[in-house]
């Protein structure tokens, strides 16, 4: 077998990176499919498919911008803080840094060899393969959180229950001239270290 698939796979991967603002083209249907369908390619331990995806896009993606300025201004009131105009606007057009944007949700169920946090660690993998699938296909993105994400009443306009996650909001599309990051060398630093067992006592 041929390395060169290998080595391609790992390009994407080490050359992945965030891009804040995105315009078109954006993936094509079929593209978006092969994208969702590498996410959905992350490990799963017993298969029980935590993910969720709800992809936003065209009008709908603008009109939910005013479930997030909503989402928002009821967040003020709970908090007794005053609401401003200019984060009121983020809010409403935040979503227009991309052409697409898939939210990524976890729908952990209850099951005795699989806790919580695994099925979230999955939903976060298919996240990352999403994120590489793009890439692979030549399209730019960004994963977002924010404080929306951890809203129940944004969890509910996009059909999640409030005991479900959001992970993320992936932001897809085409990097504009200039706006794409020099990749840089990764370093690994002293984020890595070989364990080794215990030498006998000393007295």
């Amino acid at each position: 077998m041929s390395a060169e698939p290998g080595r391609a796979a790992l390009d994407t991967i080490l050359s992945r990176r965030s891009i804040g603002r995105l315009g078109p083209p954006a993936p094509s249907p079929a593209e978006l499919q092969t994208i969702l369908t590498a996410a959905v390619s992350a490990p799963d331990h017993e298969e029980l498919r935590p993910w969720r995806f709800v992809v936003l896009e065209g009008p709908a993606k603008d009109a939910f911008g005013d479930v997030l300025a909503e989402a928002y201004l009821a967040r003020c009131r709970r908090d007794r803080a005053e609401p401003t105009t200019g984060q009121l606007e983020k809010e409403r057009t935040k979503l227009g840094r991309a052409p697409v944007v898939v939210v990524v949700g976890a729908s952990p169920r209850a099951h005795p060899k699989v806790p919580e946090v695994e099925q979230v660690a999955a939903v976060a993998a298919a996240a990352e393969n999403a994120l590489l699938a793009a890439t692979a296909l030549g399209y730019g993105s960004m994963w977002r959180t924010g404080d929306a994400a951890y809203d129940p009443a944004v969890k509910t306009a996009l059909g999640l229950s409030e005991a479900d996650q959001i992970v993320g909001f992936l932001y897809l599309g085409t990097a504009e001239p200039g706006r794409a990051p020099e990749a840089q060398p990764r370093q690994l630093g002293d984020v890595v270290w070989r364990w080794a067992p215990p030498g006998p006592a000393t007295s």
